[in-house]
């Protein structure tokens, strides 16, 4: 499914590329495009014949996060915002949280989704739209790439679950200069601050993400899906709970028939197939 302002196609790996398309914006979303990102990685999540998700932006940027000319207009679709945009009530400071609270989810869903999700960037990814880049597993950026948090320009603080992610990726000091100096960081220097997984040539980027996306397609997505979960455990949990995931996920996915596949296509020198069973 797919509207003008976001495209998704799966290919015949299982593999979900979503694609911001407001190239002439460099991709800034308004809130019709938040409530459709929620959706789509909802259904992205239960979907089993979706295997990876890849979200990328359409033109020269990535996202460059919210759209400061739509900045609080109401969704048409949203009978809600229809019924109570002329009221004061609905611009107040606790109606506002609520509706962040609800569109934050879209993070929340690639960060959590029990599939690998990768960010593929090139251009700005600016804002909230780092945010999104951040949600993602990996990171596979093109040469000329960059990132930027821009809140404190603003005199903002951020959003979107940006200053959860860049924590967890390269710790609170350095997290804090990026989010309070605001400064352009390039691709090689993300991928040295460690939240770039991959800088590939700019002509390459759309074959190595490709390349990258139908590996982890072609994987056990039981077991993908609990890998994912351990190091989110890992750094969320205490050591005992952390322990105590892994080895229940360690017992899942050993009596899975995805397992006894891959031990069987050992012994007959072949490539296992995996079905997620």
């Amino acid at each position: 499914m797919s509207d003008d302002t976001l495209l998704t196609r799966v290919d015949e790996h299982g593999v979900l590329t979503v694609t911001l398309n407001r190239p002439k914006a460099k991709n800034a979303f308004d809130t019709t495009m938040q409530r459709r990102m929620i959706e789509i990685f909802h259904d992205a999540g239960r979907d089993p014949g979706v295997r990876v998700v890849v979200l990328t932006g359409a033109g020269d940027a990535f996202c460059t996060g919210g759209d400061v000319k739509s900045l609080g207009a109401p969704d048409p679709a949203d009978p809600l915002a229809q019924k109570w945009a002329s009221d004061p009530i609905w611009g107040a400071a606790e109606a506002r949280f609520d509706r962040l609270q609800h569109f934050v989810r879209a993070p929340m869903l690639l960060h959590r989704m029990p599939k690998p999700t990768i960010a593929m960037v090139r251009g700005a990814a600016a804002g909230a739209g780092m945010s999104l880049a951040l949600a993602c597993d990996f990171r596979v950026v093109s040469e000329s790439a960059f990132f930027v948090t821009s809140f404190a320009k603003i005199g903002m603080s951020g959003d979107f679950g940006g200053s959860y992610f860049l924590t967890k990726l390269v710790g609170p000091s350095r997290a804090k200069e990026l989010y309070m100096l605001s400064e352009r960081t390039t691709a090689a220097a993300a991928e040295r601050l460690g939240f770039v997984n991959r800088v590939v040539a700019d002509a390459d980027l759309e074959t190595e993400t490709c390349a990258m996306a139908h590996r982890l397609a072609g994987g056990a997505p039981m077991a993908l899906r609990y890998v994912k979960e351990n190091v989110h455990a890992a750094l969320d949990e205490t050591f005992e709970q952390a322990f105590d995931v892994e080895s229940r996920n360690m017992i899942r996915t050993r009596l899975s028939d995805d397992a006894k596949e891959a031990m069987q296509a050992f012994l007959d020198k072949r490539e296992p197939t995996f079905k997620g069973l």
